[in-house]
């Protein structure tokens, strides 16, 4: 189940975001299985190429993504986060691209930095229109906070709590 909450002020998304990060633990708590492998490890890449310059496994021949998402997949691959084989070619959107794999999506923002989308929040953010959408690009890989997980995006934040995902969009 998704929840949509437009707000009028950023204020709103602020104080979501400042209490959710805040709250982020080391408990004992087991993650969602779709976010498991992600903690501790450098989410973020600086390299800005957008060209297709790279591959990477694909459904029966390599795919052709950007040169920083090839350096994410293979990094996430070596810390043991398995995002599978991408099911198909990297797709240019506004600057940037989103390339979708069998376990997650690798996002590349128009700034050059790649950043993870995965699980019930990678649901709630294509159904928002992906990068392409009010949301845009994203600003961190998701994070852990008590109950669940948030992501902050250029315009706005999705968190998932309960089993429930939320968007707020500023």
């Amino acid at each position: 189940m998704v929840r949509f909450t437009r707000t009028v002020a950023a204020v709103g998304l602020t104080a979501l975001v400042g209490a959710g990060l805040a709250a982020c633990s080391d408990n004992e708590q087991e993650p969602a299985p779709a976010a498991s492998g992600t903690a501790g490890i450098d989410m973020t890449t600086t390299t800005p190429s957008t060209t297709m310059s790279s591959t990477v496994p694909g459904p029966a021949d390599p795919v052709g993504v950007p040169a920083a998402v090839a350096e994410r997949w293979t990094a996430l691959a070596e810390s043991g986060v398995d995002l599978g084989v991408a099911t198909g070619p990297a797709e240019d959107i506004d600057g940037g691209s989103i390339t979708e794999f069998e376990r997650g999506s690798l996002v590349l923002t128009p700034a050059g930095q790649v950043f993870l989308v995965q699980g019930e929040i990678l649901s709630a953010y294509l159904e928002s229109g992906g990068p392409g959408g009010d949301l845009g690009f994203p600003t961190s890989d998701e994070a852990t906070t008590d109950g669940g997980w948030i992501s902050t995006f250029d315009g706005g934040a999705i968190t998932y709590l309960d089993g429930v995902a939320e968007v707020e969009v500023n």
